[in-house]
């Protein structure tokens, strides 16, 4: 937990600071059963009693506000970063889970065709008087960017309350004013609490309400809550409807954090009427927030190495694992350079922290945990029970870094495996399926294995499991590898090519002329990246030129490009050696960086190799004029490049006149016929 940081305009004790604002142990937190006294208080025993209040919110807020990164101190004060926000339309009649599911794809896949709008910081502080969710993916920061609107709303001098969720699991019956203030801020007197409470149910106009982390609460919305009133003693459940429902605090505005499937399930009645979608930080933030941890050396040297690294910074949880990765390295693994290495590495600094009391030795609780983590994903569960750790043998209270209980203070749920009490929750997805993946390389027999990869391993539902099973099996190099790991990296081979070979088939099949326009047709192209993204997990040189053999002749990339997956394209892309019809960047949205990527593969190829390409609808710097030049050497036919720059006004620009005589030069030394369609009217040759 963050250090206090002391503020001079609050003149708060150091008395009220010690009775902190953390909820305690829902076991040894004494409660109040019976609803409080009517005791009535004058307005300014309320008005007092309210700035008192405010003072207590602040104070927690400064305390729970700041940003550390587990494993890494920071070299300077770390700056304000916000992750990328939209308004989307989250709801529509087939979206409602019956329970949390498995989605190996994420979360991002329920924001899309969804987006309404993007949104900054400033909107959401304009809210009153609503009920908003605000849902992102594990790690993208959704409780600092909570506390961060709390303490903006409360130097607006709006009442801001609060509260974590998965610290009010509590199994006795309460009331609002014992959830909100007596447990939020304890040790106060009877006087204190009933002004306080009297002076919200008179401005609710003027309180703002903030709960953090549904996804973390052990009780379900989807069953409807009768309505009560202030002063009921019942389930923190029923509290927690009746303020979604505005029973409470009419005018107040309701602020809900969550994973996206607790909001997804909330019965109609309950839902709130804004959502707001957390996605990456913008490359400025990433910077902003990587240098704060580490150098300008750091950043160079992945980019140099493992550029696809970078791009995975844009979660906060990742930056952490990344850079602690590469400031801590595992010798037996080494350079973080792809996502299966990067969890591999911090699996093990989880393992060897210290922080785990576990009487037995630590490969047998690793074991325990990929079986857990396998029957979970097996059965499509992002959710595991109290009752399933016990029966897998692994006891969350003994092995703190690896899994966190409720209520468990001092450690960064960021560096844990698991969030929750009777729920837990992999910290972030990914590690399950890490996990799994391990299970799977590592524990799972031989003639199971091939059944398994025969069967299942290349359906959707296994996606990110079959990158970290390709990159553990593929990248044994320098690895003492055993007998049965070699029968599987063969057999996994063997069942990667021949998916590649199927998907080159049916591209051949598609009608050119919309290839990449219909649903259908870029749900292949996908296919053939994401198995692309398995090949360059394992960095194998060999595998990648067998399924170099297989690359389409023709092929447009989707719309837009996941620039997350453009190096694992490039990789396979840069074994090819065969003549390319097509190769169209037709609207992939590409940016400068990602352009060059691809282009530097380019440059490598044979005069001539590309027929044809489309570089249309991209984001394209001056700087990568010289990147188009490399081009203009190996595309043999026709090179489309209408409104493929960036514009000041955001809109997509042609060549300049000083562009367009560059290319023109390049051409003119050029012997292929070429075309380069710089606009309508505007054509360029070269002098075939």
């Amino acid at each position: 937990m963050a250090e206090q940081s002391t503020s001079s305009n609050l003149n708060i004790t150091d008395a009220v600071l010690n009775q902190s604002p953390v909820i305690k142990d829902a076991q040894i937190v004494n409660i109040n059963y019976m609803q409080p006294p009517s005791t009535s208080s004058s307005d300014e025993d309320e008005w007092n009693s309210m700035i008192k209040l405010m003072k207590l919110c602040i104070s927690y807020l400064e305390k729970e506000g700041k940003l550390r990164l587990q494993g890494v101190s920071a070299k300077e004060e770390i700056p304000v970063v916000h992750p990328i926000i939209h308004e989307i339309n989250y709801y529509d009649k087939d979206t409602v889970p019956v329970d949390e599911r498995y989605d190996p794809k994420g979360p991002n896949e329920l924001f899309k065709n969804k987006i309404i709008k993007e949104v900054c910081f400033q909107d959401l502080l304009d809210q009153r008087g609503k009920f908003i969710s605000i849902v992102a993916s594990a790690g993208s920061g959704k409780t600092v960017f909570s506390l961060r609107l709390a303490k903006a709303f409360s130097l607006l001098q709006r009442l801001c309350i609060h509260l974590k969720l998965m610290d009010a699991n509590y199994e006795q019956p309460l009331t609002l004013r014992q959830l909100l203030l007596e447990n939020m801020f304890p040790g106060h007197s009877e006087e204190f609490y009933t002004a306080c409470f009297s002076w919200m149910q008179k401005n609710t106009d003027k309180i703002v309400l903030i709960l953090d982390g549904l996804d973390q609460a052990q009780y379900s919305l989807e069953e409807i809550s009768p309505k009560i009133n202030y002063n009921a003693c019942v389930p923190v459940k029923d509290l927690v409807f009746n303020l979604c429902r505005k029973h409470f605090f009419h005018n107040s505005l309701l602020i809900i954090t969550s994973r996206p499937h607790a909001v997804l399930y909330l019965p109609e009645l309950a839902r709130p009427q804004v959502t707001y979608a957390l996605g990456d930080l913008s490359l400025e933030d990433t910077k902003k927030l990587f240098f704060a941890f580490a150098d300008e050396e750091l950043w160079r040297r992945i980019n140099t190495t493992s550029s696809q690294m970078l791009s995975m910074c844009r979660n906060p949880l990742m930056l952490q694992m990344i850079i602690s990765s590469n400031i801590h390295p595992s010798e037996d693994i080494g350079n973080a350079s792809t996502p299966t290495r990067l969890f591999a590495t911090v699996m093990k600094n989880l393992t060897q922290s210290g922080h785990i009391h576990n009487t037995e030795g630590l490969d047998e609780l690793v074991k325990r945990l990929r079986v857990l983590a396998f029957d979970a994903t097996k059965e499509g569960k992002v959710v595991l029970t109290a009752k399933q750790l016990r029966n897998a043998q692994v006891n969350p209270a003994t092995i703190h870094d690896i899994v966190v209980q409720l209520h468990t203070h001092g450690l960064s749920v960021n560096s844990c495996l698991f969030e929750g009490n009777t729920k837990f929750f992999f910290c972030h997805q990914t590690f399950q399926e890490h996990l799994t993946a391990s299970y799977v390389v590592y524990g799972m027999p031989v003639e199971e294995f091939q059944v398994f990869v025969e069967t299942s391993l290349f359906q959707e539902h296994w996606t990110v499991v079959r990158r970290f099973v390709c990159g553990l099996l593929f990248d044994l190099e320098s690895k003492a590898v055993s007998g049965d790991l070699q029968m599987k990296k063969q057999i996994l081979k063997k069942h990667l090519i021949q998916q590649l070979a199927i998907i080159s088939e049916k591209l051949k099949k598609l009608d050119v002329r919309t290839l990449g326009v219909r649903q259908d047709d870029e749900a292949l192209i996908y296919k053939l990246l994401d198995l692309y993204a398995c090949v360059g997990e394992g960095r194998d040189s060999s595998i990648a030129t067998k399924a170099a053999e297989h690359f389409p002749t023709t092929i447009h990339l989707p719309r837009p490009m996941n620039s997350n997956l453009i190096p694992w394209f490039c990789f396979v892309m840069k074994h090819v050696t065969k003549q390319l019809d097509e190769l169209s960047l037709f609207f992939c949205y590409l940016d400068a960086n990602s352009f060059h990527e691809i282009a530097s593969v380019i440059k490598e190829m044979k005069p001539g190799q590309i027929g044809r390409m489309d570089i249309y609808g991209n984001y394209l710097q001056p700087s990568n004029i010289d990147d188009v030049m490399w081009l203009l050497r190996v595309v043999r036919d026709e090179l489309s490049m209408w409104e493929c720059f960036d514009g000041e006004d955001g809109r997509g620009r042609v060549a300049n006149q000083d562009e367009i005589n560059k290319i023109q030069s390049t051409l003119n030394k050029i012997q292929t016929g070429l075309r380069v369609h710089i606009d309508i009217g505007i054509m360029l040759h070269s002098q075939k």
